[in-house]
């Protein structure tokens, strides 16, 4: 009786280390399919610093918005980004990124009064793009909280719900 109270406990250690190193294992290769995103570092127009390396640090997950004052597409996202903002500012750090060399600090600093834009915004960086291997404007890059990409939405406009569903997607994941 005693043998067998002693191999219950020994079966009963071994199946719950067992599971537990499944879990971890689980869980530090959820990223093992993802590709890490490429640190950035930008100066929004109020003047406070961007980075992924800060986002990561306040273990939030990111968003990066790649945009362009011309673009069409682009200024049908502008609203919904806009309405969303407010409510997944503390759960994400978002940031629109312009693609063109032309727009110039004054020129999205129109385009932001013009357009009632409400979300951290700044001027032409093609290079961060193409660290991103972001092909076109209108790209939303979805980024965890550990640094990796999640999602790219390229060159499209999506819904308020569509843009919701990924940011919750992002907020939830651990």
């Amino acid at each position: 009786m005693l043998k067998a109270k002693y191999l219950v406990s020994i079966l009963l250690f071994i199946t719950l280390s067992a599971g537990l190193y499944s879990l971890s294992l689980a869980q530090s290769s959820s990223n093992e399919d993802l590709e890490k995103a490429p640190d950035f570092e930008v100066t929004t127009l109020e003047g406070n610093s961007v980075s992924l390396e800060k986002s990561v640090e306040e273990n939030k997950p990111m968003v990066v918005y790649f945009t362009a004052s011309w673009c069409p597409t682009c200024a049908k996202n502008w609203p919904v980004f806009s309405e969303l903002y407010p409510e997944y500012r503390d759960d994400l750090n978002f940031i629109s990124i312009s693609i063109d060399p032309t727009d110039t600090k004054e020129v999205i600093s129109n385009l932001v009064e013009e357009e009632d834009i409400t979300y951290p915004s700044t001027w032409g960086h093609p290079n961060i793009m193409v660290d991103f291997g972001v092909q076109a404007q209108a790209t939303t890059v979805g980024i965890n909280r550990d640094g990796y990409i999640e999602f790219v939405k390229s060159n499209t406009a999506l819904s308020k719900e569509e843009y919701q569903a990924l940011f919750d997607q992002l907020v939830s994941a651990s």
